[in-house]
């Protein structure tokens, strides 16, 4: 590997770095050396993870080294130990005053980053590397616990109290190995992601969860997702010494936002109410207890205890008092006419506490009791309550009372930055419908309406000042979107000697980017809030994409200001004929707003955009949405990215209106130079989630595409200048739409011709490939081609990478425009074998009963019927060597897996019962209230309700569609032959075959009806 010394430190890097690479490197190593913090911008494809993770370790080594030539420096007496090296040349990492001559005083690195597949992306960037430092990565008990037992528990609160349980009686042999393990040199010198560490902790029976906090001691380099970092409370529990750390944010563009939120909570009525269900449980369990024990004492038999709850029932009976006083002082607070609600200074949060008596003398034992009380639920089997309210409302007596008030102040104003930093907002809060009736004495004082009570932390340098309270060494910042980086180090609050806006590696030739202010009909494109909706903005928008995708090759992204701009745009398409135009050309993927099914979508675009018949594909996404964060869309899948507008935040949201108000306060204040005003905070929110979007579009050095810029408001000299640094030199406008489509053609033909083609190779068939030559495109299996697809999901979207077993059995969803032809009726496998099948991941289970089911169903929100056929959510396998999407056991392991990823565990467990009980007993009413209760609230998913019908057996086919119908507005596309049975529709069939086959004959004619009667 080639070495290059940088800032006089030799750095062992894995091939010769590009001149920006050097530069990122110098900074790097600039705020480690100079103990400063340092924000540094470098566009993603530009190797930011290797230059941090070469650079920091090469200067802790040096540093080490210098430790080394002091040590031998006093040994040797001024004595030089090689002639040709003096020893004052070993080492200068660290500075005369820190000067040390122990090793525990090398800095520890910690690097954090946003998502746990994030760090893994980045320990195999480590791999790469000359340097093996001793690391870990920390994570929760529900990511890394192999205990069966704790594993199959619902919620998180519960593992997590289960498992302290078994930790305290040594009840789990997983834990009784960690200390053995934990010194084992196979594990200590290992470089392992979080799954390596999970495999690893199987293999020797020793639990992952605290082999990884054992293994934190002796870690020269921590690996957490930065909330960990970031949540006070989350320090605490994984018990961070931050003394002397190097703190490494890495995909620092939200820290903004979670610093806000992690010192922030909203408690409504609904947790309130829960948190009081749940500690009524614990009064009757208690007072049952009391009741058995007096008459046990009465004939001298033993008394009951309760297990692990060390409480009297008075004590209990306080902690309910408590929640009432709480529940009664916020509902006391009252609300001006309007609904915005009230708003009172940070300070006020203490004086409402007060008022149920939780005070900074009282938080302590409050807060165990409260412990006391979850742990004793979570141990007992026969119990079953939600904890959720009572762990919601511990987390915030310690937000609130996070740290100690000043010698000599009042307790009720503790702080005076939480008067300066904080906003108390109590308003009317939805939750309050979900509000239980409680029957006993001491029933809540509840209005009709219940009140949220919000308490909002409106700047990030709150959170960042007690990192560096911490006694952090040195905090660096990096992203490939910190721009504006001017208003960045403003909300931090901290200050950042060290700044970098690094340029790309990419040439000149490898990007086009063009601001776009008027659609091919000459109207201006603005979607400002007066005009985003106007049927002639909307219009000329459409005609607009309509002709990108004719000149854009492969995939391209179009990116919306919001959710309803998105699905207004897409319902006025579909209603004035553009969408089909635009699928003509390249079919539309829409971002679900659910996680769920994200995945899905995000892989039959893929397939789409790899299949060789077709010419593309695009993929409609929201501004700050799943697609606009850390994905990958490389090469083909990505050549084009379509900005519609500026994303700028909801204005009238009461959080919103009440942070620019708390930045134009401090503004007016004598410290005002170190603060944004309210409306440049506001523009900037909207230029940074532009930026981040449109990083999407260069994701390597040999990446090439375009990016348009579709808002007249981005011509504005402002809005230019929050573009990245390296878009900025490449901008054009184009007053003539024409103009700017000729020269993004000419700019793709010459990429095409100068760039290498992308490595880019799909070694299976891709099912969203249809063949392009067939006249009427069919739904069945024996049309879809056996085509070369490009890579996998995981390799285009490695943020979306799934565990092994799970992620194989997922499935796609697969967008497409197809005629009203239904394929021949299939026997279908039953929805329970494929239950079996996700849960065991066995390919070789055998099959059990069958639900004659449908093929794949019709599914087209918002507009059932369009020219050229209808759309269709299908189906498909992405496995290579499985059956095919129209076999029957695929598609219900398919399903399995799309309802599994989009319920909670207790939920799903909940769908398998029902599943379980119709199939024994045949009860329709049972399992359509039970399909109801889990899919129709939310709308997002109700095309897994309506995906249920193909599993029913005939009989209750019309019953479900009209339910569904009634519920969803859409139904699952029943026909009357759907409730014949298997037999008689193969009957239908085989007769079909026969006359179709008669009909081919040379000379056959139709039959005449005759005239007259016979």
């Amino acid at each position: 590997m080639p070495r290059l010394t940088l800032n006089g430190i030799p750095v062992d890097f894995p091939f010769e770095p590009y001149p920006c690479q050097e530069v990122y490197m110098e900074k790097v190593l600039e705020c480690l050396q100079k103990k400063v913090n340092g924000i540094l911008e470098s566009p993603t494809g530009t190797g930011k993870t290797l230059c941090l993770l070469c650079s920091t370790l090469a200067w802790r080594e040096h540093f080490k080294d210098s430790i080394t030539a002091r040590k031998l420096a006093q040994r040797m007496a001024g004595g030089e130990l090689f002639p040709g090296r003096p020893l004052c040349s070993w080492g200068t990492a660290a500075s005369e005053e820190e000067a040390s001559t122990y090793y525990t005083d090398v800095p520890k690195i910690i690097y954090a980053s946003r998502t746990h597949s994030q760090l893994t992306q980045v320990i195999q960037e480590l791999k790469n590397t000359a340097y093996r430092p001793r690391i870990c990565v920390l994570g929760s008990r529900e990511q890394l616990c192999i205990n069966p037992e704790v594993k199959k528990l619902q919620s998180n609160h519960m593992q997590i109290y289960t498992c302290r349980s078994k930790v305290l009686n040594r009840a789990c042999h997983f834990y009784n190995n960690v200390e053995e393990k934990s010194t084992d040199k196979e594990l200590m010198k290992s470089i392992m992601d979080i799954e390596d560490l999970v495999k690893s902790g199987s293999k020797h029976r020793a639990c992952p969860y605290y082999l990884s906090r054992s293994l934190k001691q002796q870690a020269e380099v921590i690996f957490m997702p930065y909330n960990y970092l970031l949540d006070s409370k989350s320090r605490k529990s994984h018990s961070l010494d931050l003394k002397g750390t190097v703190v490494i944010l890495d995909e620092a563009h939200n820290v903004e936002r979670l610093c806000e939120e992690s010192a922030s909570f909203d408690l409504t009525p609904y947790d309130l109410a829960s948190a009081m269900d749940a500690v009524n449980v614990v009064l009757e369990e208690q007072a049952k207890i009391l009741q058995q024990n007096e008459i046990s004492a009465e004939f001298n038999m033993d008394l009951a205890t309760s297990a692990g709850l060390n409480m009297e029932l008075e004590d209990i009976a306080k902690i309910k008092k408590i929640l009432l006083q709480l529940e009664g002082a916020i509902d006391a607070v009252e609300l001006p006419p309007s609904a915005t609600g009230v708003t009172k200074e940070g300070s006020y949060i203490f004086e409402l506490f007060a008022q149920a008596q939780i005070t900074f003398q009282t938080k302590s034992s409050l807060l165990e009791s409260l412990e006391q009380i979850l742990q004793y639920l979570s141990s007992c089997p026969g119990i079953f309550v939600n904890t959720a309210g009572l762990h919601k409302l511990s987390d915030i007596i310690q937000t609130v009372f996070s740290s100690e008030p000043p010698e000599g102040t009042a307790a009720l104003r503790p702080q005076p930055l939480t008067a300066k930093y904080y906003k108390v907002h109590i308003h009317l809060g939805p939750s309050s419908e979900k509000k239980r009736e409680r029957t006993d004495l001491w029933t809540s004082s509840a209005r009709k309406e219940g009140k949220t009570l919000s308490y909002w932390c409106f700047s990030p340098g709150y959170c960042m000042q007690e990192l560096v309270g911490q006694g952090v060494r040195s905090i660096i910042l990096t992203s490939g979107t910190l721009s504006p980086l001017s208003s960045f180090t403003l909300e931090m609050q901290i200050p950042f000697p060290v700044c970098l806006e690094n340029p790309h590696v990419i040439s000149k030739h490898q990007l086009w980017v063009g601001i776009i202010p008027k659609g091919p009909d000459g109207t201006e494109l603005t979607s400002s809030y007066e005009r985003r909706f106007s049927e002639d903005y909307l219009s000329s928008l459409g005609k607009t994409v309509g002709n990108l995708v004719r000149v854009v090759p492969h995939g391209m992204l179009i990116f919306f200001p919001s959710y309803p701009v998105m699905d207004r745009s897409l319902e006025y398409w579909r209603e004035h004929d553009l969408a089909r135009r635009i699928e003509e050309v390249k079919p539309m993927f829409v971002e679900p707003r659910s996680k769920g099914s994200f995945a899905e979508v995000m892989d039959a675009y893929c397939d789409k955009v790899a299949c060789p018949k077709s010419t593309g594909a695009t993929f409609l996404a929201v501004c700050r949405g799943k697609a606009s964060e850390g994905l990958d869309f490389a090469d083909i899948t990505g050549r084009a990215v379509v900005v519609t507008g500026l994303p700028f935040p909801p204005r009238r949201e009461p959080r919103v209106v009440l942070k620019m108000q708390f930045l134009d306060e401090m503004k007016s204040t004598a410290a005002g130079a170190q603060y944004l005003s309210g409306w440049e905070w506001y523009h900037q929110q909207a230029s940074r989630a532009v930026n981040q979007a449109i990083g999407r579009v260069i994701r390597h050095r040999q990446d090439y595409g375009a990016i348009f810029l579709c808002d007249q408001r981005f011509t504005a000299g402002s809005v230019r200048g929050s573009l990245p640094s390296w878009v900025r030199p490449h901008v054009s406008v184009y007053d003539s739409f024409g103009r700017a489509v000729r020269s993004v053609s000419s700019f793709f033909r010459l990429a095409q011709d100068t760039m290498p083609p992308p490595l880019l190779q799909r070694p299976a068939s891709s099912a969203a490939c249809l063949s392009e030559s067939s006249s009427a495109p069919s739904t069945s299996a024996e049309h879809i081609l056996s085509l070369q697809k490009a890579k996998s999901l995981d390799d285009h979207v490695p943020s979306l990478k799934r565990r092994k077993g799970k992620g194989e059995e997922a499935s796609s969803l697969c967008l497409e425009y197809e005629e009203e032809l239904l394929s021949p009726r299939r026997k279908c496998a039953g929805l329970l074998d494929a239950l079996e099948h996700n849960e065991k991941s066995s390919e070789g289970a055998e099959e059990g009963d069958d639900f004659p089911g449908e093929e794949e169903v019709a599914q087209l929100p918002p507009r059932e019927e369009q020219k050229g056929g209808r759309k269709r959510i299908k189906l498909l396998s992405n496995a290579a060597g499985r059956e095919p999407p129209g076999e029957p056991r695929a598609r219900a392991a398919l399903y399995m897996a799309a309802v599994k990823e989009s319920l909670s565990q207790h939920s799903f467990q909940a769908f398998s019962r029902a599943l379980q009980a119709y199939k024994e007993t045949n009860d329709f009413d049972s399992l359509l209230a039970q399909l109801i209760s889990l899919f129709a609230e939310d709308a997002g998913m109700h095309s897994l309700l309506r995906g249920f019908y193909q599993f029913l057996r005939p009989l209750h086919k019309q019953q479900f569609d009209e339910a569904c119908c009634s519920l969803t507005g859409l139904g699952c596309g029943y026909k009357p032959e759907h409730s014949l049975l298997q037999e008689e529709r193969e009957v239908i069939a085989k007769e079909r075959a026969l006359l179709e086959e008669s009909q081919s004959q040379p000379g056959w004619k139709r039959p005449q009806r005759s005239s007259s009667p016979t």
